[in-house]
């Protein structure tokens, strides 16, 4: 094969009109000290973004 020549992807087969995708690469998980101000940071961000993206579950549960 050539430099310059280029590789056609795969044909996404549709099936039930969704069409499947190659999976991505997988992210391997990262060790990270909990000890530090980077690893409390990270924990305090973590746990923001989770009451933020789950607010309304967590607001119908406490007024049950």
């Amino acid at each position: 094969m050539e430099k310059n020549q280029t590789v056609n992807p795969p044909a996404q087969k549709t099936m039930y009109g969704v069409a499947i995708k190659q999976r991505k690469e997988v992210v391997a998980p990262v060790a990270i000290d909990l000890d530090a101000p980077q690893g409390s940071r990270v924990v305090m961000s973590s746990a923001k973004r989770v009451a933020a993206t789950h607010a309304e579950v967590i607001k119908r549960l406490a007024d049950r």
